[in-house]
């Protein structure tokens, strides 16, 4: 059979064209994928499951641990579909299936900052070394934030204060879900700082520790000092002075007009009674 040869040059020409677009298009795919993974490296990210992490890539490989639905992990590698993630002190690898994007800042997590413009004073603990933990858990630079609806209800609080010449001073609000974790592995008591892997509320932006100043910014006298993990920091503690009761009291009375409630084991912490939002584990700036 004779064989028009012209053809099939043309032929063999537009196979290898299609066969050249074809791998320019898995290579652009391919790279594509690896650009998204390479952009959650170093970041944190969300399990959106129950997951099981482990020593090495693929199921095969022997579980290190159970990382929760909703605990946040830090990525450091990305192969093969799985990432290398650290959480809570354990490192290991974890299938990208259960894995999502968690938001890059406290903006874009619908948190928002209260500062002194706002009439408040700020003196946020753990950006300093004078905590139970003995040095700062936040960078000095650390922003006071809530979410928005707290942000409404804790003004209210502040102005209905000032009414009685005083201001509300913040100790902390938002707090990181790994930082909550640093806390809890050293207490191990949920009653003064609540096991991360149950809940969190500091985590979600929704709960605030705070007492009360006068006109000259002097904290009025409370029944302990803040952190104080005894029982004279609690509610139901029956050895308070007069003066300590009257304030305490009176600070319970403006932050549950203003929709919080309060908490039996600390006299300073008050949850916003809507919590229905998001653990986050986001820096503080």
């Amino acid at each position: 059979m004779k064989l028009n040869m012209k053809k099939v040059f043309i032929a063999s020409s537009m196979i290898g064209l299609l066969f050249a677009i074809g791998f320019a298009g898995l290579t652009q795919t391919v790279s594509a994928q690896a650009s998204i993974a390479k952009k959650s490296l170093n970041k944190t990210l969300k399990a959106t499951a129950s997951v099981k992490m482990r020593k090495g890539i693929g199921t095969n490989y022997k579980k290190i641990t159970t990382v929760e639905k909703g605990i946040f992990v830090q990525a450091s590698k990305y192969s093969k579909g799985w990432y290398k993630v650290s959480v809570n002190g354990k490192t290991g690898w974890i299938s990208g299936k259960y894995l999502t994007a968690a938001p890059a800042n406290f903006k874009e997590a619908g948190l928002v900052e209260v500062s002194e413009k706002d009439g408040f004073i700020i003196d946020l603990k753990y950006a300093t070394k004078k905590n139970f933990m003995g040095y700062a858990l936040y960078p000095e630079e650390s922003k006071a934030l809530v979410t928005k609806s707290t942000a409404v209800k804790l003004k209210k609080a502040n102005r209905l204060a000032n009414k009685q010449g005083y201001k509300i001073k913040i100790w902390d609000v938002y707090r990181p879900l790994s930082v909550q974790w640093e806390m809890y592995n050293k207490i191990q008591n949920h009653l003064y700082v609540a096991n991360p892997a149950l809940d969190s509320n500091h985590s979600k932006g929704v709960s605030v520790d705070v007492t009360l100043v006068d006109s000259k910014g002097k904290e009025l006298k409370m029944p302990t000092k803040f952190d104080s993990f005894s029982v004279k920091a609690g509610r139901s503690y029956k050895g308070n002075s007069k003066i300590t009761q009257k304030n305490m009291d009176y600070l319970t009375k403006i932050m549950t007009q203003s929709d919080f409630k309060t908490i039996s084991s600390e006299w300073w912490h008050y949850n916003d009674l809507s919590t229905s939002h998001p653990t986050l584990d986001l820096p503080t700036k």
